[in-house]
Formats: C-alpha cells, sequence, structure tokens
C-alpha cells in the first residue's frame, strides 16, 4: 500500500463529498469520471465503499449525502429487511447453482444489495449491485434454493 493512501482515501472521500453537494450525479460512472477530473482514479468498487462509508443513497435516481456534513457509522445505519424490501424488488431467478438475480426497481440495487450484505444470512455470501440488478452469490445449490423461497413466501409470483 502506498504511504500517502490514507491521505489519499481522506482527500478523495472529500471530494466526493463536494462532488455530492454540487451536482446531482445520476450513476457511478459520472462519478468516476468527475472524480478522474479532480485527479482522483477511482474503481466503481471503491467508490461504492466511499458512498457507502459517506451514508450517500441513489435516492430518485440521484446520489446525495443521506446525513449532511457527517460521515455515516456503519452502526447507525438502518438497513430493511427481507419483508421490507418488497416494493424494490420486481422478480427473484436461479442463475446456476450458486447465483441468484434480483431484480429491482430502477436506481434501487445497491439499496438491496446493502440491505441483504447486512442480515447475515447463511444463504448470501455476498452480492455484487448494478442499477436495476443484485447478484446474490450464494455457498451452494442448497442455499440458494433456501434463499429463492425465502423471496418467494414474501413476494408470491414475482
Amino acid at each position: 500500500m502506498p504511504r500517502n493512501s490514507r491521505g489519499n482515501q481522506e482527500a478523495r472521500r472529500k471530494a466526493l463529498k463536494s462532488l455530492l453537494r454540487r451536482k446531482r450525479p445520476s450513476t457511478q460512472a459520472d462519478l468516476v469520471e468527475a472524480l478522474a477530473a479532480k485527479g482522483f482514479h477511482i474503481t466503481q468498487s471503491s467508490l461504492s465503499r466511499d458512498l457507502q462509508f459517506l451514508g450517500a443513497r441513489k435516492l430518485d435516481g440521484i446520489y446525495s449525502l443521506a446525513q449532511e456534513g457527517e460521515e455515516a457509522d456503519a452502526s447507525s445505519l438502518d438497513y430493511p429487511t427481507l419483508a421490507e424490501l418488497e416494493p424494490f424488488v420486481r422478480g427473484v431467478q436461479a442463475a446456476g447453482p450458486n447465483l441468484l438475480v434480483v431484480a429491482t426497481r430502477s436506481g434501487l440495487a445497491q439499496t438491496v444489495a446493502l440491505a441483504l450484505d447486512s442480515m447475515a444470512m447463511p444463504e448470501v455470501v455476498g452480492t455484487i449491485a448494478g442499477d436495476d440488478i443484485v447478484f446474490v452469490a450464494t455457498p451452494s445449490r442448497a442455499s440458494q434454493r433456501r434463499l429463492e423461497e425465502r423471496f418467494e413466501r414474501l413476494f408470491p409470483g414475482r
């Protein structure tokens, strides 16, 4: 790790906060591009971690700070339960033996992924979120089936 990586991370997060306050970014690609223009070259996964650290959320298709002027404490974030995700989820489909594809309303995939990750369910190894799709990795085919059944009970017909 470069000696100045912590300083770069803090400076990058400060620049990101500034961008979120001044602009109305609708995609992470917009944010990556804007940060690059300021000299911060960042991957999408690092940007996602920075957004989570800062407490930024995507609401109505626009990224903004949830707690203006404060960095979010992960323990204070109030993630929805699986049942509370019902308005966000459009459908669930298995893809291979260890992957579920969860279709969400536009702009809500990261909210669903964060909620799934925060629940510490044994069926969920991890998630990857786009704009309206979440890939949910499961440790086994049996775990995938159990998770699929949980979704089916909560969201019949989806």
